[in-house]
C-alpha cells in the first residue's frame, strides 16, 4: 500500500499548489476607450481605478508585438477585481470578422459575469450605449437572473441579479491593481 503523505506535508502542499494562486484582472480589447468607459462605468456601474497610455520594450516583449502602444484603464467594483479596458494604438486594435464574432462556443471565447443589484435599470442604461442581448433575462433558479449580452466590441457579459446576494453583500479590498500616477507605471 503506498503511504499517504502526513498532515503537514500535505498541508505544505496545499499552500504550495492552492494558496498561490488570486484573480488579478480580466482584459478586454476595445477599438474606443472613453466609449468603453462611459459603458462599463455610466452602463454597468463599475468605477474607473486609473487609467494610462503606455508602450515601450518591456510592454511590447509582453504583448508579443514591435513598437506597442496602448491606451488602458482599469475599472472595479466593490469585490477588488479589476477590469482592464486595452485600446490598442499601435498596431490598431482589430475588429473581428462578423462571423467569429457572435459565437459564444468557440475556443478563445470569453466571458465577464458581474453579480448586480438592478438588472433591468443596467440593461435600460447598456443597450442605448450599444449593448446587444443575447435573448431576454431568464429566472435559472428561485431568486436568481441572468442575461448574457454583448459590449459594443462584442465583449461577452452576463449580468446576473441574485436575491441572495444582494441581501448579504460584502465588500473586499484586495489588492487586485494598484492605483499609480500614469507616470508611475512601467510597461
Amino acid at each position: 500500500s503506498t503511504p499517504k503523505p502526513s498532515s503537514a506535508a500535505s498541508d505544505v502542499y496545499k499552500r504550495q499548489i492552492y494558496m498561490s494562486v488570486t484573480m488579478n484582472h480580466t482584459g478586454v480589447v476595445v477599438t474606443d476607450i472613453e466609449k468603453a468607459l462611459q459603458f462599463y462605468c455610466e452602463g454597468i456601474g463599475l468605477e474607473l481605478r486609473f487609467q494610462v497610455e503606455a508602450g515601450g520594450a518591456e510592454l511590447s516583449q509582453l504583448l508579443g508585438y514591435d513598437d506597442v502602444r496602448v491606451k488602458a484603464a482599469f475599472i472595479g467594483g466593490i469585490d477588488g477585481h479589476s477590469v482592464e479596458i486595452i485600446e490598442y494604438l499601435a498596431p490598431k486594435t482589430e475588429v473581428r470578422d462578423a462571423s467569429e464574432q457572435h459565437k459564444r462556443n468557440a475556443t478563445g471565447a470569453a466571458h465577464i459575469s458581474f453579480n448586480v443589484t438592478d438588472m433591468d435599470a443596467i440593461i435600460e442604461r447598456v443597450v442605448p450605449l450599444g449593448a446587444v442581448l443575447n435573448n431576454p433575462p431568464v429566472a435559472l433558479m428561485d431568486g436568481y437572473r441572468s442575461v448574457y449580452l454583448q459590449d459594443p466590441w462584442g465583449n461577452w457579459i452576463e449580468l446576473d441579479e441574485d436575491a441572495v446576494h444582494n441581501e448579504q453583500q460584502f465588500t473586499i479590498h484586495q489588492r487586485t491593481s494598484v492605483n499609480p500616477s500614469p507616470g508611475d507605471v512601467r510597461l
